[in-house]
C-alpha cells in the first residue's frame, strides 16, 4: 500500500458507468488518502430465482505515481478463468480501461480503472429461500518500484480480498400456492407500443404491396382505353360467344369449299361473316335480334341458335362496307405507336373484304376467281383468331400492351 497522497478530485466516472462506492470530493487545498487498489461488486438484481441469469459487474481502481505502480494480474479475472462457486459463469466481457491524472502533494497521481461484467446463474434445489452471496474474490496484484532512471523493480505479490456480494434466492412456488402460473412481463405501455409498431408495419407492407400495382396501373389504363368495346343493340351474345359461333360457321364453309366450288350462297354467307368480324375489329355496331325459331333471315343476316328449352334464334348482322372500314383505319386511334401489327392485319382483311364484296355483287365479266376467294377466306380466319386471342388470353393481351408501351417510350426517348 502506497503512502498517503493528497488529491483534489472527484471519483472517476467511466464509459461503463463504473463508480467508486464511496463519494470522493476534492479541491486544491484539501488532501485525502488513496489506496493502491480498490475493487467493488455491482449486481443488476438483488434477488434471483434458481436458473435465472443475471449480470454482476466488477470494477477495480489502481494508482500510479512517479515512484510506484500498481499492476493487476488480469488473466485471473478473465471470464473464462474466474470462479464464483456455487454460481456458474456463463459469459463475460472486459471493457476498455480508463485513466485520469490528478494532482498530488508529491506529484501527479494517475488513476487506472478497469471493469468486467459477468453473466452468472445459480443451479440447485438446496438454495431455495436462502441467502447465497457471491463468494469472496481474491485479486492478485503487485507494486512495482520506479527508480529515477525509469528502472522498474517488480514488487512482492499481494492479494486483495473482495468481500462477498449478498444475493437472495427466491422460491419458485410459495407454500400456499395451489398451481403454477408465470406472470407476464408486458404492461399496458408495452402493449400500446406493440400495437403502434404493428400498425406501422401493416402500412409499410401495404405500401410495398401496392407499389407494383402503381407502376403497372398506367399500362393497364392505357390498355383499357386503347381497346374500345364493341357496340351492340342487344346482349344476346357476348362478344366472346359471338366469335365462337362465327368461327364454327367459317370452319364449315372452309370444309365445304375444299370439296366443292364457291357458289352464291357460300359467298353471301362469308361476306356476312366478314361484315360482323370487321365491325368487331373496328368497334362498330353489331345488331343482335332474338326472333322466333320459325323466322327466316334476310340477306346479310346470320342465323344462330341459343338455349335448349326454349330454343331461340338470333339474327346477327352489321352494316359496314370495305370503304367504311378503310376510313376507320385512318382514325387517330390507329396512328398510335404499337398498333402497326394489328393495323396491317386489318388492311389485309379490308382487301379480303373487298374481294368477297366484289364477288357477291360483280358481273360475269369481272367475277373473282377461286384462288382469290380462298386467300381472302384465310385472311378472314386470321383476323378471327386474332380477335379470339384478345378474349381468351388476357395475359397475351396485357403483354402486347406492355410491349406497345415500351416501344412508345423507346421512340420518345430516341426523339428526345
Amino acid at each position: 500500500m502506497v503512502a498517503m497522497l493528497a488529491v483534489s478530485a472527484s471519483c472517476v466516472e467511466t464509459d461503463t458507468v463504473a463508480r467508486n462506492p464511496s463519494d470522493m470530493s476534492y479541491d486544491q487545498t484539501k488532501m485525502i488518502a488513496a489506496d493502491a487498489l480498490s475493487c467493488w461488486w455491482k449486481s443488476d438484481k438483488s434477488s434471483i430465482r434458481i436458473g435465472e441469469e443475471f449480470t454482476v459487474t466488477l470494477t477495480c481502481q489502481s494508482i500510479e505515481t512517479d515512484r510506484e505502480k500498481t499492476v493487476i494480474q488480469d488473466s485471473l479475472l478473465d471470464p473464462g478463468a474466474i470462479t464464483l462457486s456455487p454460481y456458474q459463469v456463463k459469459s463475460g466481457k472486459r471493457y476498455k480501461g480508463l485513466s485520469r491524472i490528478l494532482p498530488g502533494s508529491d506529484g501527479p497521481v494517475t488513476f487506472h480503472i478497469v471493469q468486467y461484467t459477468y453473466t452468472v446463474r445459480l443451479m440447485g434445489e438446496e438454495f431455495f429461500g436462502k441467502d447465497v452471496p457471491l463468494p469472496p474474490l481474491e485479486i492478485r496484484y503487485h507494486l512495482d518500484l520506479v527508480a529515477n532512471n525509469d528502472v522498474v523493480t517488480p514488487g512482492k505479490e499481494q492479494t486483495y480480498i473482495l468481500p462477498p456480494l449478498p444475493m437472495r434466492i427466491q422460491s419458485l412456488v410459495p407454500i400456499a400456492t395451489d398451481d403454477i402460473r408465470d406472470a407476464g412481463e408486458g404492461t399496458f405501455s408495452a402493449i400500446e407500443d406493440h400495437r403502434k409498431y404493428a400498425i406501422v408495419a401493416f402500412i409499410a407492407a401495404g405500401a410495398f404491396l401496392f407499389l407494383p400495382l402503381a407502376v403497372i396501373l398506367p399500362i393497364l389504363v392505357r390498355a383499357a382505353r386503347s381497346r374500345r368495346e364493341s357496340v351492340s343493340n342487344s346482349t344476346v351474345f357476348r362478344e366472346k360467344d359471338l366469335l365462337r359461333h362465327l368461327a364454327g360457321l367459317l370452319d364449315r364453309i372452309e370444309k365445304d369449299c375444299r370439296t366443292a366450288s364457291w357458289n352464291n350462297a357460300s359467298v353471301e354467307t362469308t361476306l356476312s361473316v366478314f361484315r360482323v368480324i370487321s365491325a368487331l375489329a373496328v368497334a362498330r355496331r353489331v345488331a343482335q335480334v332474338s326472333v322466333g325459331i320459325e323466322t327466316r333471315a334476310h340477306e346479310g343476316q346470320l342465323e344462330f341458335c341459343k338455349g335448349l328449352w326454349p330454343r331461340t334464334k338470333v339474327l346477327v348482322s352489321a352494316s359496314i362496307t370495305p370503304e367504311v372500314m378503310a376510313s376507320e383505319l385512318t382514325g387517330e386511334h390507329w396512328q398510335e405507336v404499337g398498333t402497326a401489327r394489328r393495323k396491317a392485319l386489318l388492311k389485309e382483311a379490308q382487301e379480303a373484304f373487298t374481294v368477297f364484296n366484289d364477288a357477291r355483287y360483280a358481273t360475269i365479266e369481272n367475277a373473282t376467281d377461286r384462288e382469290a376467294l380462298d386467300e381472302a377466306l384465310k385472311t378472314c380466319l386470321r383476323l378471327l383468331r386474332e380477335l379470339q386471342l384478345d378474349h381468351y388470353h388476357p395475359i397475351n393481351r396485357m403483354a402486347r400492351e406492355i410491349a406497345r408501351y415500351c416501344t412508345r417510350w423507346r421512340d420518345q426517348w430516341k426523339r428526345s
